[in-house]
């Protein structure tokens, strides 16, 4: 055992060889996958810069569900809740009301230790 750590392991023997790194690169360039390559290429230059678009994640009987927000529940919206972080805040959300707000930071900040900002939302 002690040798095959100190002279390595037969290039035949090695789950990734040069050859099979090659066989990938003609599939992708002249081979079966050169469309489907071409296309998702092609169709990520014409999506654009990625947007922000205002979602609500909400949890229903132990499912994740995702909701896109009208601009009538974001102009309800009082208070922002940001996660302190020495390089960067991360905004977590916003809420309805400060009581909202004060529950969320005080869960995080028993449950984690983190530190919570909460801020008017303008």
């Amino acid at each position: 055992m002690g040798r095959a750590f100190r002279e390595g392991i037969a290039p035949e023997n090695r789950a990734a060889t040069s050859m099979q790194q090659q066989k990938l690169d003609l599939a992708i360039g002249e081979g079966q996958l050169s469309k489907l390559w071409h296309r998702s290429n092609t169709n990520l230059g014409e999506q654009g810069e990625a947007v922000d678009v205002p979602a609500m994640l909400t949890i229903e009987d132990d499912k994740w569900v995702w909701q896109q927000v009208s601009e009538e529940i974001l102009a309800g919206l009082s208070h922002r809740v940001v996660l302190h972080d020495e390089d960067s805040p991360t905004t977590l959300g916003c809420v309805e009301d400060f009581k909202m707000a004060i529950a969320y930071a005080n869960y995080l900040a028993q449950t984690n230790g983190q530190v919570v900002l909460i801020e008017p939302r303008n």
